[in-house]
């Protein structure tokens, strides 16, 4: 099933960003991060969103997201959602980089 989901043509990485970050902004108002990342399958785009409990559905906590319109994949990348606790995209995602670790 995923080789008919993903088979088609990929927009370049940030082409296809800038249009994902779009199409959640017309449905959904609070605080999302799409960022291109990878893992062992290869490159995705991994859309973290702040909830109020990161251990609940996301669906039944913010039902204006377009969760159904973005996933399994937007313009040819596999597209995963991450839920973070309130404060997470700016402290952890955003913030300063630490160089010893």
């Amino acid at each position: 099933m995923a080789d008919v989901l993903l088979n088609c043509d990929k927009l370049p990485k940030q082409a296809a960003l800038n249009s994902l970050t779009l199409k959640i902004e017309e449905y959904y108002g609070g605080r999302f991060e799409p960022q291109a990342v990878s893992d062992d399958g290869g490159a995705l785009f991994e859309i973290q969103v702040e909830v109020p409990d990161p251990s609940s559905g996301l669906v039944e906590q913010l039902p204006d997201f377009p969760l159904d319109e973005v996933v399994p994949s937007w313009a040819g990348w596999r597209v995963v959602v991450m839920k973070v606790p309130p404060g997470y995209i700016d402290t952890i995602t955003l913030g300063a980089e630490i160089d010893d670790y």
